[in-house]
């Protein structure tokens, strides 16, 4: 691999249109000095810091599951909406975006959070163990963020073989230095590296371990990554690993309709816990979904058309009327959670999703008999019939469709899409109950798939400056 520059990144900007020399701090989230990191007890409210950086609005607690669903086609924009997500739905964004922007600077404070526990554990006194977690958990953070930013801002890992432009990897505080952009393949060996230290580090935590990040946190999330680099075999050496422990248990059907609204569940792998005090109110994750509240998002006739609307679970629980619009539908899966309408502690990790890598990997890898059985695991447990004698393509179009019933809503179908080449199709595209939209379909190829560098990042980096990414 080749040398990765050790920079740092507080918040990279964060106002719109700001111009200046260098990276700008943000005083709010910087923990670098010597007093705040000095002790352990320090070290373990910076690692709280950290976890609350997942819970901005920008970030899991809303905006990247809105954008993995509102870019593809399960999900429309309503005619009638709070001018929220309008160029995510239409793909029609600018490099001064304002959710672009706020997205990257929302995952860099969280790596800058990271990088400061990582660089700071080491040196203060305590015990080792809990030293080991600590540094465990950020470093599995910093790993998750580096992969959410190459998933939104360059292009999968298979269009370049790796070699196409990436992020800024940016591993310590020094706003003297002017990150430019790493590729693709080196951010992907960053997020493994990353996480497989992170696995020895928190050897000593276990399944009951869901609300922080354990070792099965960090084989779940290797799952995903490997998937997505087309890594099969070790895809599913780090399902294997989750799967066999018997600890973690997918929901059964009868359980599923209140999975949603109850964090900590066996089937969880790492949920991003929010208490009714930290709720975002008009911005919790349900919200842009429902009525009461902005009720932007409504759910698409060909999301609607992918479900055996009698026996799936799925679809008998988590879709319905439009409250207000009977010809619409919404989703029901975030309605609420401890009496709080739209709150939701977003599942990051759960055993579902690592059944169904396992699955997609092995018939990748010619290994379709156990792909099928991992396949009819999930949709046994959803109320449907398990399917018998398909192989190859066939096999694998069932996996993406149970991998859109199951995740639908979580962020996932449009990178599920774009990573497996498969052009984006809306056959409800301009729709008079839809806000209208130029991108009818949308190539894997096509520059709209992947957000601009924000223009304020242009601005304040010489170094990335001339790095744009390709359309803006």
């Amino acid at each position: 691999m080749k040398k990765i520059l050790k920079f740092s990144v507080m918040t990279l900007v964060v106002i719109l249109g700001a111009c200046t020399k260098q990276l700008s701090l943000d005083p709010k989230s910087s923990l670098n000095t010597d007093s705040s990191l000095s002790t352990l007890e320090g070290v373990n409210s910076a690692v709280v810091g950290m976890y609350s950086s997942l819970r901005s609005v920008n970030y899991y607690s809303r905006s990247l599951y809105v954008y993995g669903d509102l870019s593809a086609d399960d999900v429309y924009l309503s005619i009638a909406n709070s001018n929220r997500y309008l160029s995510t739905f239409q793909k029609t964004y600018a490099s001064n975006d304002a959710d672009a922007l706020a997205i990257w600077t929302a995952i860099y404070v969280t790596i800058s959070r990271a990088n400061n526990i990582i660089n700071a554990v080491d040196k203060v006194a305590g015990d080792q163990t809990a030293k080991d977690v600590i540094k465990g958990q950020a470093l599995f953070i910093r790993a998750l963020a580096y992969f959410d930013l190459v998933r939104l801002y360059a292009k999968p890992y298979n269009q370049g073989n790796g070699a196409q432009l990436g992020v800024p990897v940016v591993l310590v505080s020094d706003v003297s230095l002017y990150p430019a952009r790493n590729t693709v393949s080196q951010v992907y060996d960053r997020v493994i590296n990353d996480l497989t230290t992170a696995k020895g580090l928190l050897s000593t935590t276990t399944a009951a371990t869901k609300l922080t990040v354990s070792k099965f946190a960090a084989s779940a999330l290797l799952s995903r990554v490997y998937l997505y680099k087309g890594d099969n075999a070790n895809a599913i050496s780090e399902a294997n690993t989750v799967i066999a422990n018997t600890a973690f248990v997918v929901t059964s059907a009868a359980d599923l309709p209140s999975f949603y609204s109850t964090p900590g569940t066996a089937e969880e792998i790492f949920t991003v816990k929010i208490n009714a005090t930290e709720s975002l109110g008009s911005d919790n994750l349900g919200q842009i979904y429902l009525k009461p509240g902005y009720g932007d998002i409504r759910v698409s006739p060909d999301l609607i058309a992918a479900f055996d609307k009698t026996h799936d679970v799925r679809y008998t629980s988590f879709i319905a009327p439009f409250t207000g619009s009977p010809t619409e539908f919404q989703n029901a899966k975030f309605t609420s959670q401890d009496g709080i309408q739209g709150m939701y502690s977003t599942k990051v990790l759960r055993l579902s999703e690592v059944i169904l890598n396992r699955a997609e990997a092995e018939n990748k890898s010619g290994q379709d008999a156990q792909a099928l059985i991992d396949l009819n695991t999930i949709k046994t447990k959803r109320g449907l019939t398990a399917l018998s004698g398909i192989t190859g393509t066939q096999l694998l179009t069932e996996i993406l469709s149970e991998r859109r019933r199951e995740f639908m809503f979580e962020g996932q179908r449009f990178f599920d899409l774009m990573r497996n080449g498969i052009t984006m199709s809306r056959t409800f595209c301009n729709n008079p109950l839809a806000v209208s939209s130029p991108q009818c379909s949308l190539a894997p190829t096509d520059p709209k798939t992947i957000l601009p560098i924000p223009q304020a990042e242009l601005d304040a980096n010489p170094a990335i400056k001339p790095q744009q990414n390709p359309g803006y």
